[in-house]
Parts: C-alpha cells; sequence; structure tokens
C-alpha cells in the first residue's frame, strides 16, 4: 500500500500507512504534524525504536534540543540492551553532534558487544513492532494540540521505556566489530560518521575510489550496477539492517564495482579509512578483523555463483570451503610454472591472474581470469605437467584444493568431473588457436596447454 494522502484518516489503516504519514510530514517541515504522528505511534506499539527517534529528530528539528537528548539518550540504552547495538549506535552518534564528551557511553557499547563480553551470544533479540497492524478506528490527526501541550506530551512518551519487555540475557554479535577488543571497538566507534539519506539518493556511485566501508544501521539500500558495455543498471542485491557494503573496493584498492541508492529513509555508519588511520593505532586488527570478514564473504559467495560449485548443496559447499587453502600473492607472483607437476585445483577468489607461455623467446598471453575462475584442473585430469605459466596481474587471493581432495571431488560428483572436463576442453582449444595467431610453428597436442 503507497502513501497515504495527508490528512486523510480514510487512507489510513495499519500501522505502515501512520508511518509513512509522519514522515511525509516530518521531510516537509511540518513539525507538529509529524510529532504528533510518532507520539500516536510510540503509543500504540511501545517497541517502535524507530517511532521513537523519529519523535528526537522532530523535536530537535524545532529547536528542543534538551528534550531530544534525553530520549536520545535513553534509547541508545535501551536499542543496545535490546540488541540492537546500531540503532544504539546511530543515537549516540547524534549525541556526540550535539555535545561530543560522549566518550563513555561509546565505551559502555563497545565492553557490551566487543570481544569477550560475557553477554555475547547465541539470541533472540527484542521483536521490533509490525508495521501492518491495524489502526484504531478512533484516531484523531488532523488538528494536533497546541504545542505547549504537544511539546512536554511527546517528549514524555517517548522516554518513557516503563512498558518495555525484559531485556534478553545475551546479545547477539555484531558482524566484524565483535571481533575487535573492546579498546579498539571504543576507538573505531569513535571514528564513524553517521550517513542520514532520503529514499532515491546515492550512497556511493560506480567507478569512484573506495575510502570507506558501509554498515546499514537502519533501513535499506539497493545495489546496481551498470554494465561495462552500456545498458540499464542491473539490480545485484537489497540490503537490511546491519549489512556491510563497500568494503571490496577498500580493501582491493580497486575503484568501486557497483553504485548503492537508499531504497527507503536509512542511517548508515561510514568507516572511513584515513579516520579509522588516525584514530585507532590499532588499525592493523581492525584490517585484519575486515580482510576476514572480507575473505569469508567472497567465499560464501563464490561457492553460491561459481559453476564448479553448483551441482553441490549448501552442506556440501560448506564442508568443501573447508578444505580450501587460501593463498595470497602480490602482483607477478608465478602461481604455476611450466614443467611443474599438477598439484591441485586453483579458484580465483579476488584479484586476477593471466595464463601465459614462452614461445621462441616472446611471451604469449594465452587467457586472463578474474574472481570465481578456476584452473589447474587440465593437468590434473590428464596427469602432465603444466606447460604453461599462471601469474598473478594484481593483489589477489586464490584459493588452493590439494590434488587428493580434487580427485575425490571429481570421482565422487560426476556433474562437476563433467563441467572440469568441458572447460578442459574448451581452453585445449583456445590454447592451440591462440598459439596458431603466433605464426609459430603448430603445436602437437603433447605440447598444449596442461595447466
Amino acid at each position: 500500500m503507497g502513501c497515504p494522502e495527508p490528512d486523510s484518516l480514510r487512507a489510513m489503516q495499519t500501522v505502515h500507512d501512520l508511518r509513512a504519514y509522519a514522515d511525509e510530514k516530518l521531510f516537509a517541515g511540518e513539525y507538529p504534524h509529524a510529532l504528533h504522528a510518532y507520539a500516536l505511534l510510540v503509543q500504540l506499539q511501545p517497541n517502535a525504536l524507530d517511532a521513537r527517534l523519529r519523535l528526537a529528530d522532530t523535536l530537535l528539528s524545532m529547536g528542543e534540543v534538551q528534550a531530544a537528548g534525553l530520549i536520545y539518550m535513553k534509547l541508545a540504552q535501551h536499542a543496545a540492551n535490546a540488541g540492537y547495538p546500531l540503532r544504539a549506535l546511530v543515537c549516540l552518534l547524534i549525541l556526540r553532534q550535539l555535545e561530543p564528551e560522549l566518550g563513555k557511553h561509546v565505551e559502555e557499547l563497545a565492553k557490551l558487544y566487543g570481544k569477550g563480553s560475557e553477554r555475547l551470544g547465541k539470541s533472540v533479540r527484542m521483536s521490533l513492532a509490525s508495521t501492518n497492524i491495524q489502526l484504531p478506528g478512533d484516531l484523531k490527526l488532523d488538528t494536533p494540540p497546541p504545542l505547549e501541550e504537544l511539546l512536554p506530551a511527546a517528549a514524555k512518551i517517548a522516554a518513557d521505556l516503563s512498558k518495555i519487555a525484559a531485556y534478553p540475557q545475551r546479545v547477539p554479535p555484531v558482524a566484524l566489530f565483535s571481533e575487535l577488543p573492546p579498546e579498539t571497538f571504543a576507538k573505531v566507534l569513535g571514528a564513524v560518521k553517521l550517513l542520514r539519506k532520503r529514499p532515491g539518493e546515492a550512497v556511493l556511485t560506480q567507478g569512484d575510489a573506495g575510502t570507506a566501508f558501509y554498515v546499514v544501521a537502519r533501513g535499506r539500500v539497493r545495489v546496481e550496477r551498470t554494465p561495462d558495455e552500456g545498458g540499464d543498471p542491473v539490480v545485484l542485491a537489497k540490503l537490511h539492517g546491519g549489512a556491510i557494503f563497500g568494503e571490496m573496493a577498500l580493501v582491493s584498492a580497486e575503484p568501486r564495482s557497483a553504485t548503492v541508492i537508499a531504497e527507503d529513509d536509512c542511517d548508515l555508519l561510514e568507516f572511513d579509512k584515513a579516520a579509522l588511520a588516525a584514530a585507532a593505532s590499532e588499525v592493523a586488527t581492525v584490517a585484519t578483523a575486515l580482510d576476514k570478514f572480507t575473505r569469508e564473504r567472497l567465499l560464501t559467495n563464490l561457492l553460491a555463483t561459481a559453476p564448479l560449485f553448483k551441482p553441490l548443496d549448501r552442506t556440501q559447499r560448506l564442508d568443501l570451503a573447508r578444505r580450501f587453502k587460501a593463498l595470497d600473492v602480490t602482483p607477478g607472483t608465478p602461481i604455476i610454472r611450466d614443467g611443474d607437476p599438477g598439484k591441485g585445483l586453483y579458484v580465483v577468489l579476488s584479484g586476477g591472474v593471466e595464463v601465459w607461455k614462452t614461445d621462441e623467446g616472446e611471451k604469449v598471453m594465452l587467457a586472463n581470469l578474474g574472481p570465481g575462475q578456476v584452473f589447474g584442473e587440465i593437468a590434473l585430469l590428464h596427469e602432465e605437467a603444466a606447460t604453461a605459466n599462471v601469474s598473478a596481474t594484481k593483489q589477489s587471493t586464490v584459493l588452493f584444493l590439494a590434488r587428493e581432495l580434487f580427485q575425490k571431488l571429481v570421482d565422487a560428483i560426476e556433474e562437476i568431473r563433467e563441467y572440469v572436463e568441458n572447460l578442459g576442453d574448451e581452453r585445449l582449444m583456445d590454447t592451440r588457436l591462440s598459439m596458431e595467431n603466433t605464426d609459430a610453428e603448430v603445436l602437437s597436442d603433447d605440447d598444449l596447454l596442461f595447466i
């Protein structure tokens, strides 16, 4: 159901409609109407964290700084203990803009969610209110109460947490950040910036340099990519609260590979590389945690999308992932040398590699391989030594599966054997054509690309 018409009670049937109305009024600068609607939302649903947050935002826009600050503080404590640390951090960042001397509260959040916290663990978070609940029929919104009544009443409603149920004993870890010790966590939080985006606004743009990564604290964003050959953007994903994005370009030092746009009203946490380096002497710890997170996500995406692993179910993919060994290679590093025996199967996780031969002292390029592509399979299938070189073209991570494990894999799953054999046949043909195009002597089958 779309947004209701302003002041049209007949168009409002659910809490979602009332929330859309309140947001519309806030964005239009009609603060008394917005404040009245948010106060009604909190009364109807005490667990509505976003309604309390927006009520405080409205008070702040009206110049009621003290009243808004009290709500932000109480809401930060409530959200943290209820299992919503990112919403808590949004409140703390707004408070920091109002009063910079709030390091104590950031430290408390870091202790609660940092590595080693006794409260971290598997947990069912306190549920948030559903937006599909029907509104009562006697709701009155046409004319807000006078400001002298509305302001103190709304502030009191938003600050009152007495109707909240008991907090869970444990809180869920935060992806990436709960890997950090509390001291490092606190310094990282000290460097974070809050971005508040409205629907349709871009967060980052394809092709830009990657200087920061982001966490969706509240709301939803759309990830889309424009094909290199042009045309309409392709939607790659829609990310919700807790999702991390933008870290690939930051880690790889490559340009942004996609554009990210706010789908609705969003609060985003921006972790700028330079700010992190300046704020945290333990930035290496952050980099290690980020690299681990990025690698795990790359591997998960690879196992889910690469044709080689398509025949496997989820359990088999996870089991296989544990058997691969990750190799980090710098540009120019040789991975396979001409004449080496086939040691195992390789998969490009990130970065890229080139396959080449030397013919009469000249380097002949045979292929460039990127993330998700495999190599080394032909030498394994044919039990031959490699007759080509493979080296990294950029900073890369390559996964390696030993010969014995590869053999068990192709013996056990016929679809994978067929895929590898077909891929090998295609590459043998490509190699033959590449070498013939050098105007060199035609090679025998024994000289073809066994890598």
